[in-house]
């Protein structure tokens, strides 16, 4: 038995990362709120590097008050990330010493799907999104919004999802060459993207419409609906934070021409909304500017507007089958904006219309806005906790974390 724990202790200590030689920095994270408190927390990355006296983009460790590590990450834009849990009214006491640090699963991914026409979409622990590409745009379909899809489980789960449903594909295909359609309408159904196979599932309807959260220019009370982005870029990719530029194919909009889209999309681990920037390359005069959701016919009765809102409870593209609602909301905190909504006059069938958060948008600024989405598998149990969910989000935002690097 000594002889085990002896082999044990020094297995165990060879495993351990080894730390750099040199300084150690605390990073202290005030909650100034009588709430609790579990988010991604930004810290000046560069500052950081300067007290360490250490070469900026070299690895660090970070660890928590018991001695272990935590995952971390390091943002384009010179962020050092930490998530962080903190008491209301209370501190949590973070070391930064430099050094190699263990390997963290990522909570956080988004990539394109090319042989799916190209889809990108990406997802955090709580839900996932999905931005339809130009491949999809050359075959005439008309799918504009932001999609949705549904998780409950915090682990990543969209790159299976699409690898499992193009195996199926392949072998419904070979199934129905030989006539065997019961066994290939059995694996359509145990694969589908549309049914929930243990970790959620795609049953938001988009088509023709701002889907959740997507941003247009208005002409008049109409919506000049985006098309499929045109390219993309990935600038940050986990394991806390995803980021993504999409741009847009340029347009003709109130007299003004080649206006070129640009949206910025950051989502984090552990929110239920990504947050959103948009600009218009080219444009030279204001243009009034709005984002939003589709309503569908049945719930109008679920659509609440705020001073800087809108949320509402989808009722699914299968009600009776599905039995579930999927709670959906846009959030201006910082921006005037005037809640609006515009009833279906042409759109597809079972499409009430949208509601939106309208504004004005001037040259060179952006816009800048919360979407997201949750339902009762992610802990959204109902919609008086998602309105809880968006008064949260809105309260974090007026009383940010306080972080200090001592």
């Amino acid at each position: 038995m000594r002889n085990f724990i002896s082999t044990l202790l020094c297995s165990l200590f060879v495993s351990l990362p080894v730390m750099g030689k040199g300084h150690e920095v605390k990073v202290v994270i005030a909650n100034p709120t009588s709430e609790q408190r579990a988010e991604v927390v930004e810290i000046n990355a560069k500052m950081l590097y300067q007290r360490l006296q250490s070469a900026y983009g070299s690895p660090l460790i970070i660890r928590n008050a018991f001695g272990q590590q935590v995952a971390s990450q390091l943002t384009s834009d010179s962020l050092l990330l930490i998530d962080a849990a903190v008491f209301p009214h209370e501190k949590m006491v973070f070391s930064v010493t430099r050094g190699v640090p263990q390997a963290f699963k990522s909570s956080v991914d988004g990539q394109l799907y090319a042989w799916r026409v190209d889809d990108f979409t990406w997802e955090n622990d709580r839900c996932a999104y999905r931005a339809y590409g130009p491949a999809l745009q050359k075959t005439g379909e008309k799918a504009y919004g932001i999609d949705v899809w549904l998780k409950s489980v915090p682990n990543l789960v969209v790159a299976e999802r699409y690898a499992n449903v193009y195996a199926a594909n392949q072998e419904e295909k070979r199934l129905r060459k030989q006539g065997a359609t019961e066994a290939a309408d059995s694996v359509k159904r145990n694969f589908s993207l549309h049914l929930d196979h243990g970790n959620g599932l795609d049953c938001y309807n988009v088509g023709p419409t701002l889907g959740c959260g997507t941003p247009a220019l208005l002409h008049g009370d109409s919506i000049v609906m985006p098309y499929c982005f045109s390219s993309y870029r990935v600038i940050d990719n986990g394991p806390l934070r995803f980021r993504a530029e999409f741009i847009y194919n340029p347009a003709n909009v109130n007299g003004e021409t080649n206006l070129i889209e640009h949206r910025l999309i950051t989502l984090d681990k552990g929110s239920s909304f990504n947050h959103a920037a948009v600009w218009y390359e080219n444009q030279r005069r204001p243009q009034p500017f709005c984002a939003g959701f589709v309503v569908h016919e049945g719930a109008l009765n679920t659509l609440h507007m705020g001073r800087n809102y809108v949320e509402y409870a989808d009722p699914t593209d299968n009600p009776s089958g599905h039995g579930i609602q999927i709670y959906v909301a846009v959030v201006f905190p910082e921006g005037k904006v005037q809640p609006r909504w515009l009833k279906n006059t042409r759109l597809s069938k079972g499409v009430a219309g949208h509601a939106i958060c309208k504004t004005t948008l001037r040259p060179n600024e952006k816009a800048t806005y919360y979407f997201g989405a949750g339902w009762i598998g992610s802990g959204i149990r109902n919609q008086k906790i998602w309105q809880l969910e968006i008064n949260s989000l809105t309260e974090r935002l007026k009383n940010p974390l306080q972080v200090t690097i001592e």
